[in-house]
Protein backbone atom coordinates (compact mmCIF):
# COMPACT_ATOMS: atom_id res chain seq x y z
CA UNK A 1 0.00 0.00 0.00
CA UNK A 2 2.02 3.47 -0.76
CA UNK A 3 1.03 6.07 1.08
CA UNK A 4 -1.06 8.89 0.08
CA UNK A 5 -0.36 12.61 0.83
CA UNK A 6 -2.47 15.40 1.58
CA UNK A 7 -1.69 18.96 0.72
CA UNK A 8 0.18 20.91 3.64
CA UNK A 9 1.93 17.84 4.70
CA UNK A 10 5.41 17.37 4.46
CA UNK A 11 6.68 15.32 1.08
CA UNK A 12 9.16 12.81 1.39
CA UNK A 13 12.43 13.80 0.48
CA UNK A 14 14.48 12.75 -2.17
CA UNK A 15 17.01 13.68 -4.93
CA UNK A 16 17.10 16.93 -5.47
CA UNK A 17 17.08 17.19 -9.41
CA UNK A 18 13.44 15.24 -9.24
CA UNK A 19 12.43 19.47 -7.93
CA UNK A 20 11.37 21.04 -10.99
CA UNK A 21 12.75 24.12 -10.01
CA UNK A 22 16.05 23.05 -9.00
CA UNK A 23 16.63 21.26 -12.49
CA UNK A 24 15.14 24.21 -14.13
CA UNK A 25 18.09 26.15 -12.39
CA UNK A 26 20.91 23.88 -13.50
CA UNK A 27 19.67 23.79 -16.83
CA UNK A 28 19.68 27.47 -17.35
CA UNK A 29 23.09 27.23 -15.63
CA UNK A 30 24.47 24.72 -17.95
CA UNK A 31 23.24 26.69 -20.98
CA UNK A 32 25.20 29.74 -19.61
CA UNK A 33 28.52 28.30 -19.22
CA UNK A 34 28.20 26.98 -22.49
CA UNK A 35 27.22 30.35 -24.38
CA UNK A 36 30.44 31.71 -22.36
CA UNK A 37 32.45 28.86 -23.36
CA UNK A 38 31.49 29.88 -26.98
CA UNK A 39 31.69 32.67 -27.26
CA UNK A 40 35.35 32.35 -25.83
CA UNK A 41 35.87 29.57 -28.36
CA UNK A 42 35.06 32.20 -31.11
CA UNK A 43 36.65 35.07 -30.01
CA UNK A 44 39.97 33.64 -29.30
CA UNK A 45 39.88 31.86 -33.09
CA UNK A 46 38.89 35.28 -34.05
CA UNK A 47 41.84 37.12 -32.55
CA UNK A 48 44.11 34.35 -33.64
CA UNK A 49 43.28 33.73 -37.32
CA UNK A 50 43.45 37.59 -37.75
CA UNK A 51 46.84 37.76 -36.41
CA UNK A 52 48.15 34.95 -38.53
CA UNK A 53 46.17 36.88 -41.66
CA UNK A 54 48.15 40.21 -40.27
CA UNK A 55 45.14 41.57 -40.39
CA UNK A 56 44.41 44.64 -38.18
CA UNK A 57 41.57 44.31 -35.89
CA UNK A 58 39.82 47.89 -34.29
CA UNK A 59 38.88 51.23 -35.45
CA UNK A 60 42.66 52.40 -36.79
CA UNK A 61 41.17 52.09 -40.37
CA UNK A 62 38.85 55.07 -39.93
CA UNK A 63 41.88 57.14 -40.17
CA UNK A 64 42.87 55.87 -43.66
CA UNK A 65 42.36 56.98 -47.07
CA UNK A 66 38.81 56.25 -48.50
CA UNK A 67 39.64 56.04 -52.20
CA UNK A 68 35.92 56.58 -53.46
CA UNK A 69 33.43 58.91 -53.76
CA UNK A 70 29.73 59.45 -52.77
CA UNK A 71 27.08 60.91 -54.87
CA UNK A 72 25.61 63.10 -52.34
CA UNK A 73 27.18 65.04 -49.46
CA UNK A 74 25.87 67.16 -47.25
CA UNK A 75 29.64 68.42 -45.62
CA UNK A 76 33.16 68.43 -47.83
CA UNK A 77 33.88 65.67 -48.88
CA UNK A 78 36.25 63.87 -51.59
CA UNK A 79 37.56 60.47 -52.51
CA UNK A 80 40.93 61.68 -50.49
CA UNK A 81 38.80 62.15 -47.28
CA UNK A 82 39.04 59.27 -44.81
CA UNK A 83 36.89 56.41 -44.00
CA UNK A 84 35.80 58.35 -40.59
CA UNK A 85 34.59 60.96 -42.29
CA UNK A 86 32.67 59.45 -45.11
CA UNK A 87 30.80 57.50 -42.13
CA UNK A 88 30.00 60.64 -41.15
CA UNK A 89 28.71 61.78 -44.46
CA UNK A 90 26.74 58.35 -44.72
CA UNK A 91 25.00 58.92 -41.67
CA UNK A 92 24.14 62.57 -42.33
CA UNK A 93 22.55 61.24 -45.33
CA UNK A 94 20.66 58.71 -43.98
CA UNK A 95 19.32 61.43 -41.89
CA UNK A 96 18.25 63.76 -44.71
CA UNK A 97 16.40 61.08 -46.26
CA UNK A 98 15.03 59.87 -44.00
CA UNK A 99 13.66 63.49 -42.28
CA UNK A 100 12.60 63.50 -46.25
CA UNK A 101 10.61 60.77 -46.42
CA UNK A 102 8.86 61.61 -42.96
CA UNK A 103 7.87 65.02 -44.20
CA UNK A 104 6.92 63.81 -47.85
CA UNK A 105 4.77 61.12 -46.47
CA UNK A 106 3.02 62.66 -43.75
CA UNK A 107 2.40 65.39 -46.69
CA UNK A 108 1.15 62.27 -48.66
CA UNK A 109 -0.82 60.92 -45.90
CA UNK A 110 -2.78 63.78 -45.23
CA UNK A 111 -3.76 65.05 -48.67
CA UNK A 112 -4.73 61.43 -49.74
CA UNK A 113 -7.20 61.01 -46.05
CA UNK A 114 -8.53 64.52 -46.96
CA UNK A 115 -8.92 63.00 -50.77
CA UNK A 116 -11.22 60.11 -49.32
CA UNK A 117 -13.19 62.25 -47.17
CA UNK A 118 -13.92 64.46 -50.54
CA UNK A 119 -17.39 65.03 -51.65
CA UNK A 120 -16.06 64.65 -55.14
CA UNK A 121 -16.61 61.45 -56.25
CA UNK A 122 -13.37 61.23 -58.88
CA UNK A 123 -10.87 62.48 -55.99
CA UNK A 124 -12.52 60.17 -53.06
CA UNK A 125 -12.13 57.02 -55.53
CA UNK A 126 -8.78 57.74 -56.96
CA UNK A 127 -7.90 58.35 -53.10
CA UNK A 128 -9.33 54.94 -52.07
CA UNK A 129 -7.45 53.03 -54.71
CA UNK A 130 -3.89 54.77 -53.99
CA UNK A 131 -4.94 53.86 -50.34
CA UNK A 132 -5.84 50.28 -51.52
CA UNK A 133 -2.93 49.66 -53.44
CA UNK A 134 -0.18 50.91 -51.13
CA UNK A 135 -1.98 49.97 -48.00
CA UNK A 136 0.22 46.41 -47.03
CA UNK A 137 3.06 46.85 -49.97
CA UNK A 138 6.33 47.26 -47.68
CA UNK A 139 8.66 50.42 -48.41
CA UNK A 140 11.45 48.42 -49.93
CA UNK A 141 9.22 47.07 -52.72
CA UNK A 142 7.92 49.65 -53.96
CA UNK A 143 11.37 51.61 -54.04
CA UNK A 144 12.03 48.52 -55.94
CA UNK A 145 9.28 49.33 -58.40
CA UNK A 146 10.20 52.74 -58.95
CA UNK A 147 13.77 51.96 -59.86
CA UNK A 148 13.26 48.72 -61.85
CA UNK A 149 10.11 49.28 -63.76
CA UNK A 150 10.57 53.22 -64.07
CA UNK A 151 14.09 54.16 -64.09
CA UNK A 152 15.65 51.31 -65.37
CA UNK A 153 13.60 51.62 -68.24
CA UNK A 154 14.56 54.94 -68.98
CA UNK A 155 17.28 55.87 -71.25
CA UNK A 156 20.88 56.63 -70.87
CA UNK A 157 21.99 60.21 -69.77
CA UNK A 158 23.69 60.54 -73.57
CA UNK A 159 20.28 59.70 -74.87
CA UNK A 160 18.15 61.64 -72.34
CA UNK A 161 14.40 62.46 -73.70
CA UNK A 162 14.56 66.31 -74.02
CA UNK A 163 11.22 68.39 -72.50
CA UNK A 164 10.47 72.18 -72.19
CA UNK A 165 12.35 74.44 -70.87
CA UNK A 166 15.71 73.14 -71.44
CA UNK A 167 14.94 69.72 -68.94
CA UNK A 168 16.22 66.52 -69.42
CA UNK A 169 15.01 62.97 -67.94
CA UNK A 170 17.25 59.78 -68.02
CA UNK A 171 17.72 56.85 -65.85
CA UNK A 172 19.74 59.06 -63.33
CA UNK A 173 16.48 61.22 -63.09
CA UNK A 174 15.78 64.44 -64.16
CA UNK A 175 18.05 67.48 -65.02
CA UNK A 176 17.05 71.24 -65.33
CA UNK A 177 19.10 74.07 -65.26
CA UNK A 178 20.06 75.73 -62.14
CA UNK A 179 19.21 79.41 -61.43
CA UNK A 180 22.70 81.41 -61.03
CA UNK A 181 22.37 84.90 -59.65
CA UNK A 182 24.83 86.91 -59.92
CA UNK A 183 25.62 90.71 -59.41
CA UNK A 184 22.13 92.74 -60.58
CA UNK A 185 20.11 89.56 -60.28
CA UNK A 186 18.04 90.95 -57.41
CA UNK A 187 16.21 93.26 -59.93
CA UNK A 188 14.58 90.29 -61.47
CA UNK A 189 12.07 90.34 -58.85
CA UNK A 190 11.56 93.78 -59.20
CA UNK A 191 8.33 93.72 -61.30
CA UNK A 192 6.73 90.74 -59.37
CA UNK A 193 7.28 92.61 -55.92
CA UNK A 194 5.85 96.38 -57.41
CA UNK A 195 2.60 96.91 -58.03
Amino acid sequence: MTPRFLPGKDKPTGSILNDPKVRGIIYQAVTLLLLVIFIYWVTTNTIENLKRANIASGYGFLNGRAGFDVGQSLIAYSSDSTYGRALVVGFLNTILVAVAGIITTTIIGFLVGIGRLSKNWLIAKLSMVYVEVFRNIPPLLVIFFWYSGVLAVLPQPRDSVALPLDMYINNRGLAFPRPVFESGSQFIFLPLSSR
